[in-house]
């Protein structure tokens, strides 16, 4: 055979197989897709795969489901994933907590192919209207004079809640000690006065919020939210504790590119239907959010692993 032909051979066949390649991310997707994620059922991350899910659904016929594994720190919903073929059908949830992880050496992100980041929030402390707290005065006051007084429920345990908690207490010079719960019993025990704070963002909190059962008291971002302007921010009083807790996916680094470049198409147009855009503005979700690609992503989640390195060593983890 001659070289002239050999190429010709070889043209062709990568052609074939771009073309098959091609074909398969055509019918992709023909069944349901998982996404697995370390948290309970009804939080932040959870309602946030259900609501990106659906505009997908619609565009594709099939659905998109979140998948819950708790506990361990997140770790065995991470290894869960990697046990799962690469081929389009499990997608694993990414947030700061992942993160930490990752600097912690508890997983290895570098086995994850970090697909696109849809949210980034932000957060809040509140407590029960029943709270003798009224205000972040009230809470500076009372964690002096009683340093690890105050308990403040987050989700998880050395994870993103954990971490901005101990930010901030080093910020204000305070001790606020955190006690890990599940969503919902975190939110129930702040009710019952079984905690006297909790963190959590506005979307998971806004009916309460609005209900006047639970009240926020300060807010961990560079501006105040429209929807609720009478709520300060740490910053605006001396405190740079700005970190949000983010949300986007990630997808085995050996999955077929086609499957790939089809997610990523999905996933924006998800993001930009106005179904999507109408949970977005009712969580206040829509003032840092921004849609970014696998680059994008990539560049960002490198430097929250340069932060939160340092956030986690500093608080002695």
């Amino acid at each position: 055979m001659t070289l002239m032909n050999f190429k010709a051979l070889g043209g062709a066949t990568m052609a074939l197989a771009l073309s098959i390649t091609t074909a398969i991310a055509g019918d992709y997707p023909e069944r349901t897709v998982e996404i697995i994620h370390q948290y309970g059922p009804g939080g932040g991350t959870d309602r946030f795969i259900r609501a990106i899910g659906e505009p997908m659904q619609e565009a594709t016929g099939q659905s998109v489901v979140p998948i819950s594994i708790k506990g361990g720190g997140g770790v065995p919903a991470y290894v869960s994933f990697l046990q799962r073929p690469a081929n389009g059908y499990t997608l694993v949830s990414l947030s700061p907590d992942d993160v930490i992880n990752h600097a912690l050496g508890r997983i290895d992100l570098s086995s994850v192919y970090p697909l696109v980041r849809i949210q980034y929030d932000q957060g809040m402390l509140l407590t029960s209207k029943d709270s003798p707290l009224k205000s972040l005065d009230d809470i500076l006051a009372a964690a002096k004079e009683n340093p690890g007084g105050l308990k403040v429920g987050v989700t998880g345990s050395a994870g993103f809640d954990d971490a901005l908690v101990g930010q901030f207490n080093a910020e204000a010079g305070i001790e606020l000690e955190t006690v890990p719960f599940g969503a919902a019993e975190m939110v129930s025990n702040t009710l019952g006065g079984h905690i006297d704070l909790m963190y959590e963002e506005y979307g998971p909190t806004r009916g309460l919020i609005e209900s006047g059962d639970l009240v926020p008291l300060v807010l961990f971002s560079d501006e105040r939210l429209p929807e609720l302007p009478e709520v300060p921010t740490a910053k605006e009083n001396g405190y740079d504790v700005t970190l949000g807790r983010w949300r986007g996916f990630g997808i085995r680094p050996d999955t077929d590119p086609a499957i790939i470049a089809k997610l990523i198409e999905l996933f924006q147009a998800a993001y930009e239907d106005p179904g999507y855009k109408e949970v977005e503005t009712q969580s206040a979700l829509q003032y840092r959010s921004e849609f970014l690609g696998p680059d994008e992503f990539k560049t960002f989640m490198d430097s929250e692993t340069e932060a939160f390195s340092k956030i986690m060593k500093d608080l002695g983890y």
